[in-house]
């Protein structure tokens, strides 16, 4: 048995008499941002800016290297020769020391490869004391 509190119908909302006004949809939209075409012309031209600006610092980055790499071809024979004085000043201690080490050992030749071949290779022949910078 269903409970009902008044015979009535139950009431509805409804629109008034002769429907709502008309809304103009097309007057009150209004301008969301830039059109679709406006966005692509101004990605397009800020990538084709990076492109430009990422080209030039290339360029300009290459020159440095380059005159960098002449500078050094132009130093390296004298770096070379520094290097090779140190070298035979190292070389000069070691044998120092070792005679110095070995002058009990018959036999001994100081600055004899201890290997069995003819081929030279250069000795490892870093500073004595490790404190001295070359």
């Amino acid at each position: 048995m269903s409970y009902r509190p008044s015979a009535l119908p139950p009431i509805q909302d409804m629109p008034p008499p002769g429907g709502f006004p008309e809304i103009d949809i097309v007057k009150r939209a209004r301008a969301r941002g830039p059109t679709g075409a406006q966005i692509w012309l101004a990605s397009s031209l800020a990538i084709a800016y990076g492109f430009y600006r990422v080209g030039k610092c290339n360029k300009a980055r290459n020159g440095e290297k380059l005159e960098e790499r002449k500078a050094r071809y132009a130093m390296a024979s004298l770096l070379q020769a520094e290097e090779d004085r140190f070298y035979v000043q190292r070389e000069q201690e070691i044998m120092k020391k070792e005679a110095e080490i070995m002058k009990n050992v018959p036999g001994w030749k100081v600055g004899e490869s201890p290997y069995s071949s003819d081929r030279w290779v250069p000795r490892h022949v870093a500073p004595l004391n490790k404190n001295i910078k070359k």
